[in-house]
């Protein structure tokens, strides 16, 4: 029996709870390239003596990055495209910078923002680069996006600060000047 008050509605039945997550859902979605997580938040404001929190970052070879394993080493942080020309110039003399230094505390962790992974995959074979090399997340386009530009380097020395920030073409003496850190 039905309440007199109450209107029939031809709509399909779906829980509250279910309503709310899609709701959620679109909100998050929609909202979520206007308002940056807190990872996203944190990457974005990067400054010269700021302690740095890396965001996650999965390798290429599908092994996720551990930051703990760089404590107390000098870390350069490069975000690069395989279809950049000056990534094209720079990788090679941050490769052949990293074979001489990582004996003295010097480690290089690359991320791509191709929109492919095998396009970074088949760059790194291509280029036979030793350094470690992953795929950007939202956190990572983030901070791409706050400096716009290829490439971009950061220094993180080893206690865990910012050092440098570079966005651009670096040339080997440039290279070379992040000894200054080890």
């Amino acid at each position: 029996m039905s309440n007199l008050n109450t209107p029939k509605l031809n709509t399909p039945r779906v829980s509250l709870k279910r309503r709310a997550s899609t709701v959620a859902l679109l909100y998050s979605s929609v909202l979520g390239f206007l308002i940056p997580g807190p990872t996203q938040a944190q990457a974005l404001n990067w400054k010269i003596g700021d302690r740095i929190t890396l965001p996650p970052l999965e390798l290429l070879n599908g092994n996720p990055v551990d930051w703990n394993d760089f404590k107390g080493k000098v870390l350069v942080i490069e975000l690069w495209a395989s279809w950049c020309p000056f990534c094209a110039r720079q990788n090679p003399v941050l490769d052949r910078f990293y074979r001489e230094n990582r004996s003295r505390g010097l480690e290089v962790v690359t991320v791509s923002i191709d929109k492919t992974k095998q396009a970074a995959v088949d760059y790194m074979k291509k280029g036979g680069y030793t350094f470690y090399a992953g795929m950007a997340t939202a956190a990572w386009h983030a901070l791409y996006k706050e400096r716009r530009g290829l490439p971009q380097l950061f220094v993180i020395d080893r206690s865990g600060r910012l050092a440098a920030i570079e966005v651009r073409e670096l040339m080997e003496e440039d290279i070379r000047e992040i000894g200054k850190y080890l």
